[in-house]
């Protein structure tokens, strides 16, 4: 086992000041506090008896602590750089100030912690700027350099200086900092605050040590410093009171100088201004180590990957232990919850060391949602052209928060009754909600479905555009909340409502502090979000855990063993090229800015350093670039192949092999697809690992027709009965028929925003009913008003919730409005003879036939739209609101296709229109004859035919059914032959057993299917 860096340093200070020195006066400065505990840990290895520990600091905490002032919090410095700014643009607003505020906090910062000359760096931008605006003077230019967001833009640089140095004596007068102010104060006042013990000399009387008394601050472990860290180290050890000590490999200080890890270390060497280099070792090259890429097709399947690697080395007794842990490094944070989710159940021993960012919580969609419905406004266009704006709730977004999983939670445990049957507060709503449509809600109705529920209070009560308006609803959330969570095992959800109400508390704190005129809604949701990107949930765990969950820059000075790596893609590690700063690339550069190239070499410094101890590397790269952080492998991947493999190929300490995870398709001999979870094979050297899982799409779905289908179905013809519509379905695709009919399976409810055609064709038939019933058949007069006042009645009537007035919509009632009109008015002028018997009118018959040993009794059942007569003609009609065309001539040689074939729309029609003429046949031929309006029709004097009126085909007329079965065509021989089709249908068909129910060979329906994500299609 090698020895760590940690304890090779360690063993070093302690022997180096044993027994001249004690020990406990030292301060060793680590770059991380993870690091400082486990060099603790390590250096109390070093004797077998008690002794008093050193001082361990991570530099931050160290520069803080020798500072003496008060680290500010980036609320109130937020708002303390937005008075700075204030004073010196009078016409600067909030709005504008946090679009950029955070950014120039963080460049202020960078400035310090690199001892920018400001003055230099501030004439840099002014001439830089003046150029640029000189160039925003050329005619070609389409934006005029006189414009206000041109001149605000130049203002905004040319301040900077101001603001810089107002801001900075502000927070000297306060004796608070920010991180970067901080570390200047400590390299600018080395001498007082670090080598002049007594406060009071100048720097001129400091003592130096000679070499023999030793140094009391050991640096340890750092790589990339910055120019205020540089000058603290170097002033120390010119002091002769500091000792650095480096962790470097000879493969990128020597060997391999292109590696841009080594780039600053090597600087830091050849100037000498550390003195002896201590130290360089040769582990990369010399020491044995497996190496292994996988390739994944998506970044959830890295999270799959290292749960799966893990629970392998468990099981084979190679897991991690408190002295050798394994760690699984995450070069992107949000992966950290899929991996938390992918180990195994029987893994608890852990640590995670990376913080959760309050970003990518539940809790923050769940603000997100309420801001979003905060700010729905629903806009109606009146009559007379006016825009009208009403502060109601869209639909979606109410929903959106009702289902969302913390409100969801909260319903399961506070909101259920003791009737479980019965719904919810939640569930009503959402019903009530689809029930009518609503696309637009009123806050009050709301209120009213929730009975004044504390919850609907908080969630939907009116927001103002005072934030203490906010906060006070958030606060209310927040305790409804927690007294859910309080009770559960769900610590992330219980952390992430302690951490945004200790948010809340901080931000009313700031806002009670003169800053609450500043913002209005918009600015302080703006203000909060930048809070919680700032914002982490903080792990806690045991340090020394056999599995360490960590980001890259946690494993700064720690060694492993074994390691897992994920998101090994460029972009992501390293990060993409992103200058997220006022400060422009050339002039960062020249002024000693660190630039995205820089942060490149501190993470392969990292990664490298990694890989000096190591063992056992796995490095897993996302493949598919359409997916999240996916795409081309990391460049030092890509180092590792051609460049550190080929140094190795002669002695062979490293061993490289790339795997590919993908999905296999796994099918039986009858290639049918096994329904399997999904799974990780068991990972083998040379071999692929693959995946298993369902593929829906070839699946050859079929259902037998029970026993209990078939008593189901004969029950269900004999109550219910036989509709046109289910024998169209069964025809056209029995799995649909199977799915509707039998398994009762049905989509959700949603609120449409605008008119469906189903419901477009629904809205039709309603006025048209109305009409027939209350003008044509009292024989009253309609006039296209009262059509128009009809439509207004029916429309608000079943779209009580859409808008007509705008959109879509308004042109689908124009048309409905005109559709409607030219029909009515094209039947006045076309046929002054047709008189209305009847609409909407529910015929039956019941044929009696054997079925194996039983006799059912069918049920013929249909709902006709009118029944009209023209002359001695009894029209049965059925209205289609889309364009129909003359039906085809039906032939004896297509007569059986049109009857069994489900493929063509035609078909359709044709054996609709014939079930209802088979009904008025029946009917006639059992009663003696057909009862309308008072008046008997019957078989001897009235001729009866059935046909379509297409709305949109309106010149068409009425177009006849071409249906006949033999020359006669009369009603016994139309009755016979029906009855026999019937008798076919049912037996051959809808009750055979060996005919299970199948989905159609034709496809051209399924897009338009509700249950085509069921099957496949």
């Amino acid at each position: 086992m090698l020895e760590s860096f940690l304890g090779k340093t360690a063993r070093y200070i302690f022997e180096s000041k044993r027994p001249v020195n004690c020990i406990e006066n030292l301060v060793i400065i680590v770059p991380t506090r993870r690091a400082a505990y486990f060099f603790k840990r390590a250096l109390a290895q070093c004797s077998d008896r008690p002794f008093l520990a050193p001082e361990v600091l991570a530099f931050d905490d160290f520069v803080t602590q020798r500072c003496g002032v008060e680290m500010a919090d980036n609320v109130s410095l937020l708002f303390e750089l937005y008075d700075i700014f204030k004073e010196v643009d009078k016409n600067i607003t909030f709005d504008r100030y946090l679009q950029w505020g955070s950014m120039l906090l963080r460049d202020f910062d960078l400035m310090d912690q690199y001892l920018v000359d400001s003055d230099y760096l501030f004439d840099y931008i002014t001439e830089a700027k003046a150029m640029e605006r000189w160039q925003a003077d050329w005619p070609k230019n389409s934006i005029s350099p006189d414009s206000e967001r041109i001149k605000a833009y130049f203002e905004l640089f040319s301040n900077l200086r101001e603001v810089y140095e107002r801001f900075r004596r502000h927070l000297h007068s306060k004796k608070r900092v920010y991180r970067g102010l901080a570390y200047r104060t400590l390299a600018e006042n080395t001498f007082e605050l670090l080598l002049n013990t007594d406060g009071a000399a100048s720097h001129h009387s400091v003592e130096y040590k000679t070499e023999n008394d030793g140094p009391d601050f050991y640096f340890v472990g750092l790589s990339a410093l910055s120019a205020a860290q540089e000058k603290i180290i170097r002033t120390l050890i010119k002091a002769k009171r500091a000792e650095i000590l480096w962790d470097t490999d000879q493969y990128y200080m020597r060997e391999n100088p292109y590696i841009e890890g080594g780039k600053a270390l090597r600087g830091y060497r050849d100037a000498a201004w550390a003195g002896q280099w201590k130290w360089t070792e040769n582990q990369i090259l010399q020491t044995p180590k497996d190496i292994t890429v996988y390739a994944v097709p998506n970044a959830s399947m890295q999270a799959k990957v290292a749960g799966e690697l893990y629970r392998q080395w468990c099981a084979d007794g190679q897991g991690g232990t408190e002295n050798r842990p394994v760690a699984m490094v995450l070069t992107d944070e949000n992966l950290l919850v899929p991996v938390l989710n992918g180990l195994d159940d029987s893994i608890s021993d852990l640590n995670v060391t990376m913080g959760l960012t309050l970003r990518n919580s539940l809790l923050f969609t769940l603000i997100d949602s309420l801001f979003e419905l905060q700010f729905t406004i629903a806009e109606f266009r009146s009559k007379d052209g006016r825009s009208i704006k009403m502060p109601k709730y869209n639909h979606r977004t109410v929903q959106k928060v009702l289902n969302h999983p913390f409100i969801r939670r909260y319903e399961f445990l506070a909101l259920q009754h003791r009737d479980s049957t019965a719904p919810s507060i939640i569930q009503t709503t959402i019903r009530e909600i689809q029930r009518r449509n609503f696309v637009y809600l009123d806050p009050n109705q709301l209120l009213e479905w929730g009975e004044n529920h504390p919850l609907f209070t908080a969630l939907f009560g009116r927001w103002d555009d005072n934030p203490h308006t906010v906060i006070k609803a958030l606060y209310v959330l927040i305790d409804l909340l927690r007294e859910v969570y309080k009770d559960t095992q769900n610590a992330i959800e219980t952390e992430y409502l302690y951490l945004f109400y200790t948010l809340l508390k901080q931000l009313e704190t700031t806002l009670n502090s003169s800053h609450a005129e500043k913002l209005n809604l918009r600015t302080f949701k703006a203000f909060m979000y930048e809070l919680i990107r700032q914002t982490r949930i903080p792990f806690s765990g045991e340090p020394v855990s056999p599995l360490q969950i960590m980001g890259m820059l946690e494993t700064q000075a720690l060694d492993f063993e074994r390691l897992i790596i994920l998101s090994m893609n460029e972009g992501v590690f390293p990060a993409s090229k992103r200058q997220n700063s006022l400060i422009p690339w050339d002039i960062a550069k020249e002024v000693g800015l660190p630039i995205y190239s820089d942060q490149d070499a501190v993470m392969s410094y990292h990664f490298y350093r990694l890989l000096q101890r190591a063992k056992d590397v796995h490095l897993v790269y996302v493949t598919d670039p359409s997916t999240y952080n996916g795409g081309e492998k990391s460049r030092f991947i890509r180092q590792l192949e051609h460049e550190l493999v080929s140094m190795t190929e002669k002695n062979k300490t490293i061993r490289y092999k790339e795997l590919m995870v993908m999905f296999k398709e796994k099918e039986e001999e009858d290639q049918v697809v096994e329904l399997d979870p999904l799974t990780l094979d068991t990972l083998v050297d040379g071999q692929k690992v693959q995946i298993t899982r369902q593929k829906a799409a070839n699946t050859d779905w079929t259902v037998p027709k029970t026993p209990e289908t078939l008593a189901f179905l004969m029950a269900s013809l004999e109550k219910d009965g036989l509709y046109a519509t289910h024998l169209n379905q069964y025809l056209k695709c029995s799995l649909q028929y199977y799915f509707n009919r039998i398994a009762g399976v049905s989509e959700d409810e949603d609120v449409e925003e605008r008119i469906g055609s189903a419901d477009f064709g629904s809205w039709i038939h309603k006025v048209l009913e109305r009409i027939d019933k209350e003008f044509l058949m009292e024989n009253k007069p309609i006039t296209d008003d009262l059509v128009k006042a009809i439509l207004r009645e029916e429309f608000d009537k079943q779209f009580g919730g859409y808008d007509a007035e705008s959109g879509i919509n308004r042109l689908l009632y124009q048309v409905a409005e005109q559709t409607v009109v030219d029909f009515l008015r094209e039947q006045r002028t076309r046929n002054d003879s047709l008189v209305v018997l009847a609409t909407e009118r529910k015929l039956s018959a019941e044929i009696r036939f054997p079925i194996g040993d039983k006799t059912i009794l069918l049920k013929i059942a249909g709902k006709i739209d009118r029944i009209e007569l023209v002359d001695n003609i009894i029209r049965v009609a059925d209205y289609k609101t889309g364009k129909i065309e003359q039906l085809p001539k039906v032939t004896s040689d297509k007569l059986a296709g049109i009857m069994s074939s489900g493929s063509n729309a035609n078909y359709e029609k044709i054996r609709q229109l014939w079930v209802y003429q088979y009904l008025i046949y029946k009917q006639m031929l059992a009663d003696g004859g057909l009862r309308l309006r008072d008046r008997e029709f019957h078989l001897t004097e009235y001729q009866v035919t059935s046909g379509f009126y297409s709305l949109r085909n309106i010149k068409r007329g009425f177009i006849e059914n071409p249906l006949q079965f033999d020359q006669a065509n009369d009603a016994e021989s139309y009755v016979a032959h029906s009855e026999e089709y019937l008798r076919a249908f049912i037996t051959e068909r809808l009750l055979n057993a060996d005919e299970p129910f199948r989905k159609t060979d034709h496809t051209q329906g399924c897009q338009y299917c509700d249950y085509k994500d069921i099957c496949g299609r």
